[in-house]
């Protein structure tokens, strides 16, 4: 979602009282965008209905936009969707693989095939709730699996020779639709004129909340996106499943360096973002039951305290985090007693599903995957975006 151009402020610069060549050729370059008296939209819309157009477009296309990376890769590239899930919804999924565990015995005789313990159906379903468990995209996995929209690109010949050679029929047979990611509406207006790119950038970050999907996409979409662009930007959300370095022992050279990248990740965030008027973050253990991250990792966020944010608009939700004193599952954590955020701590179940069904998962692994898998595309039906 990030543009290709340079930074789209005010480009009527005043006079440039100078001789020097360079600088002519600079004023010349950043020159004010062309009219365009012949486009109706310039001509009969106010300005004021074209920002509207602008914004309800923006709305339309998601207020809340999803920034993730496409792949697991070291190399993937940022994506973006909107989101579709509720903020502020109880978390469901260790909910829904107890419910799907203990769900009795179904008779044969009165489904078809069955769908009882051991079934094919049901190995699915469990399948699927433990993926969306261990998903980094969290309680979002609504978003993660929605499907994108597609268009027809076009269609593909999968016969040999002359096409020409063919007939109608035989060709059409041997033809098979194509299917893309339907355009962007961000991209698509910011590249149509430069008229249209400078009157709708600053609409979208003023309707545009920023949703990062873990550490790993904040720090790429840090280091790739223009300075001028991230000074626009006014709300950002983060969804974090919080490393086991978190609480691993402070002084092991893994912990560390992942407490490094931590810390260099956010510092940057709080100079590059000066205009944030909201940030929330959501932070999940590893794995549910695993304890709440030392004071060290909350202290980056310190940072934003100067931009004077109200706790309901920096505020952090920690769920699912287990400690050795159950009053810290709950709160208030002493640490964060003076933290310029708001916070709440959402408890997880009170035992882990699994453990007490290991007998019906005959075929699958007993523990949660370190890394999850990745969730493509199967039997024509699409289950996840990236990792």
């Amino acid at each position: 979602m990030a543009e290709p151009e340079n930074d789209g402020g005010d480009t009527h610069l005043p006079e440039i009282q100078t001789t020097d060549v360079h600088e002519s050729q600079t004023a010349a370059t950043k020159s004010a965008p062309h009219p365009q008296p012949q486009s109706v939209f310039f001509s009969s819309l106010p300005l004021e209905i074209r920002q509207n157009i602008y914004s309800h477009l923006w709305q339309a296309a998601g207020s809340i936009q999803h920034v993730y990376k496409s792949s697991a890769s070291a190399l993937a590239p940022l994506s973006h969707c909107p989101c579709i899930a509720d903020l502020d919804a109880e978390d469901i999924r260790e909910d829904e693989l107890s419910r799907v565990l203990n769900t009795p015995a179904a008779d044969p005789a009165t489904l078809q095939d069955g769908v009882g313990p051991g079934s094919e159906e049901e190995r699915e379903a469990i399948q699927n709730w433990r993926f969306r468990i261990v998903s980094s995209w969290c309680n979002h996995w609504k978003c993660e699996e929605e499907p994108p929209i597609l268009r027809e690109l076009q269609q593909l010949s999968l016969g040999d020779g002359d096409e020409g050679e063919k007939t109608g029929e035989t060709s059409k047979d041997k033809r098979r639709q194509i299917l893309v990611k339907e355009f962007s509406p961000f991209l698509a207006t910011l590249l149509t004129c430069k008229r249209m790119r400078e009157e709708a950038i600053d609409s979208i970050y003023n309707d545009t909340t920023f949703s990062l999907i873990n550490t790993e996409a904040l720090t790429r979409f840090l280091d790739t996106t223009p300075t001028a662009f991230l000074a626009r930007i006014k709300k950002l959300h983060f969804t974090w499943r919080a490393p086991i370095e978190t609480y691993m022992d402070r002084e092991a050279d893994e912990v560390i360096a992942e407490r490094t990248k931590w810390v260099d990740t956010w510092t940057a965030a709080a100079d590059k973002l000066p205009r944030l008027q909201e940030l929330r973050i959501w932070a999940y253990p590893y794995y549910a039951r695993y304890p709440t991250p030392f004071e060290e990792w909350f202290e980056p966020l310190h940072l934003f305290g100067r931009l004077k944010m109200p706790p309901s608009r920096f505020h952090v939700s920690l769920r699912w985090f287990q400690n050795s004193l159950p009053e810290m599952d709950t709160g208030p954590l002493d640490f964060l007693e003076a933290a310029p955020f708001g916070y709440e701590m959402v408890p997880p179940c009170q035992e882990n599903p699994l453990h007490f069904h290991w007998r019906r998962l005959i075929g699958l692994g007993p523990d949660e995957p370190r890394v999850p898998v990745t969730r493509r595309q199967r039997k024509r039906r699409y289950v996840g975006r990236a990792l």
